[in-house]
């Protein structure tokens, strides 16, 4: 789940990518492609969250992060965003509260110890920053919503692609030496 985990990062910063690059296209557009991006990601964090066995405690932030993403997207692809306005709160809120869950996630991981705990915390600040200048800057909307949204993809791509980097590496043994057989067989 790791692997998948850096590959949704990675399409999440290709979409924001994709997104700075068709600026001009109308948000109807891009609202396929962003939604499923979302959905795919949510769906790929939660599994990892779900599927990884030493899992530390307090990391209930990145399974609340991923269902807002599920969320979220579903409604990107149901069309319920119907003007620009709406699209950049919309968004922002999805900033903001990635932002918050990273900075909250970030101090556990600085209790667990864990290296990755400064990296979240500067991408929460971020994400939190992003999310709150969309809401102060609403009439910047008009000039660049693919530029806006673009950046807000690609920070949760970075966002993603450091957690799915710091998740424990799981050593899986195919196959058993042959003195290993032997104890199982005798056992």
């Amino acid at each position: 789940m790791r692997i998948l985990t850096i590959i949704s990062g990675i399409m999440m910063i290709l979409t924001g990518l994709w997104c700075v690059a068709n600026q001009g296209v109308a948000f109807a557009a891009l609202a396929f492609v962003l939604g499923i991006a979302m959905l795919i990601n949510g769906i790929i964090v939660a599994g990892a969250f779900i599927k990884m066995k030493k899992r530390p405690e307090g990391m209930g932030w990145v399974l609340s992060d991923a269902l807002v993403g599920i969320i979220l997207g579903c409604i990107v692809l149901s069309n319920q965003l119907v003007t620009d306005l709406i699209i950049v709160m919309f968004f922002g809120m999805w900033m903001l509260f990635s932002g918050s869950n990273r900075i909250v996630g970030s101090m556990t991981l600085k209790k667990q110890e864990n290296k990755s705990w400064g990296w979240t915390m500067g991408l929460g600040v971020i994400s939190t920053i992003a999310g709150i200048f969309s809401f102060l800057n609403a009439s910047f909307v008009g000039i660049a919503l693919g530029i806006l949204i673009g950046v807000f993809f690609l920070i949760q791509g970075i966002n993603i692609l450091t957690f799915g980097i710091s998740m424990p590496h799981v050593k899986r043994h195919h196959h058993l030496l042959h003195s290993d057989r032997e104890k199982e067989t005798q056992n």
